[in-house]
């Protein structure tokens, strides 16, 4: 959540507000506007448009690690059918036990369908429009059933689009619904005719595990897109799209007030994630106003990095394909102690993959695990990158080792309340 107040990013920014935060994009009534495309999304558009024009159907898995956007481009397809005056059921796989998830689709699809079985049930019989306890129970004593279901529903709307969001999640489900679950999409997808579009979108290593455990299933995959990470001329133009979308007043370049260097910069830390990218802006954006400077160039950026230094020195003695967890465990559980489970669910990878990555940084060192076998971030790295308030309040609550009291200058304090804005944020 931004720092500033709309009054303040006018006066100093010429900006409406914080572009690049999460509240700003979901108030947009058009989400089109801020969103810029690579490559693979071409070829999305082409088999999305081939779907909605009724002349083919397609299967499509979307995959990237968290950040990538995934998410927002299966919002962008359901605003895009919406938008045609098309269905799109949008179903969300969290980590919930997996009848829920099954139910949610089951009757969503139910829900949505104008078959005549659905009509003659309402009309001679004064049955509701929505499946009755006895149907979901039969419905679920059987994958295929329900795969069948998902289709004839989905066609009697079609041309009409399945978005399935985080199906990672699946993977951690009981094995019975797991089964399910990955079953009943492949009978669907078996026999869909033309008009209909199913993507699931997950995670890379996931796609992986579940081409081992289910073949049956991505073997009937159309298209397997994978998101690549940014790059500096596509970081720009998305910034650029953003930056114009909440302007409050002319402004002196297409960037402004960010530099090119700072996006440029931003975008090789954040390596190419647009979700890391936009995160380091956003808080480049708020350290400016704190600053009272209209411009974000490197100085300002400079101080965004020098708050999250030694946090980032810590994360560069892990391999690179390890950081994902390290930069979890630390961030999202505070350094641990945590459970192998909730890493994996959290880094959206199989909990044998977590397994493997955990215990290697175990042997490294920069993880240790206590007796039940959870992992936490070792005392003398976990102090290195604290937040900058906590370390303040430790040294308080130290005795005094000199009793004259040590002058703190003005750029220092400034500094101070800079990097706790940002542990806020």
């Amino acid at each position: 959540m931004s720092t500033a107040s709309p009054s303040q990013y006018y006066r100093l920014l010429g900006l409406h507000r914080n572009p690049f935060i999460r509240s700003s994009i979901i108030e947009l009534e058009d989400p089109d506007a801020v969103f810029n495309k690579q490559w693979v999304d071409d070829v999305l558009d082409s088999l999305a448009a081939e779907a909605m024009s009724g002349v083919a159907s397609a299967f499509v898995a979307l995959t990237g690690p968290p950040g990538s956007g995934r998410s927002l481009r299966l919002h962008l397809l359901n605003y895009s059918y919406t938008r045609a005056d098309l269905e799109a059921i949008y179903q969300e796989v969290s980590v919930v036990e997996g009848p829920d998830i099954v139910d949610s689709i089951l009757i969503s699809s139910y829900e949505r369908s104008r078959s005549v079985a659905k009509a003659l049930k309402k009309v001679l019989l004064g049955m509701p429009e929505s499946l009755t306890d006895e149907e979901l129970i039969r419905l679920k004593s059987s994958p295929a059933d329900a795969g069948r279901m998902i289709v004839k529903a989905l066609d009697s709307i079609a041309p009409s689009a399945l978005l399935l969001d985080d199906v990672h999640n699946m993977m951690y489900a009981d094995e019975r619904w797991s089964f399910f679950f990955f079953e009943m999409i492949r009978e669907a997808v078996s026999l869909m005719p033309e008009g209909i579009l199913v993507v699931m979108a997950m995670s890379d290593e996931s796609y992986e595990e579940l081409d081992k455990r289910f073949p049956a299933l991505t073997s009937r995959v159309h298209e397997r897109i994978s998101l690549p990470p940014l790059t500096d001329e596509e970081a720009i133009s998305l910034v650029s799209r953003r930056l114009s979308r909440f302007r409050a007043r002319e402004p002196e370049s297409p960037l402004d007030p960010l530099t090119e260097e700072v996006i440029i910069s931003a975008n090789r830390i954040a390596e190419g994630n647009p979700s890391k990218l936009l995160n380091l802006l956003s808080k480049s954006l708020d350290v400016a106003v704190i600053l009272s400077r209209n411009k974000v160039d490197m100085y300002v950026f400079d101080k965004v990095l020098d708050a999250d230094k030694e946090t980032m020195e810590y994360l560069k003695k892990a391999p690179q394909k390890m950081r994902r967890e390290l930069e979890i465990i630390l961030k999202s559980f505070n350094g641990g102690p945590i459970g192998l489970e909730k890493v994996a669910i959290e880094s959206e990878i199989p909990i044998s993959l977590a397994y493997s990555r955990l215990e290697a940084l175990v042997v490294t060192g920069l993880l240790e695990k206590d007796r039940s076998g959870r992992y936490f971030v070792p005392k003398e790295y976990l102090r290195a990158a604290l937040m900058p308030e906590e370390k303040e309040k430790e040294e308080i609550e130290k005795p005094r080792e000199r009793k004259t009291k040590k002058r703190i200058s003005k750029s220092v304090l400034k500094l101070k309340r800079i990097r706790k804005s940002l542990w806020r944020l």
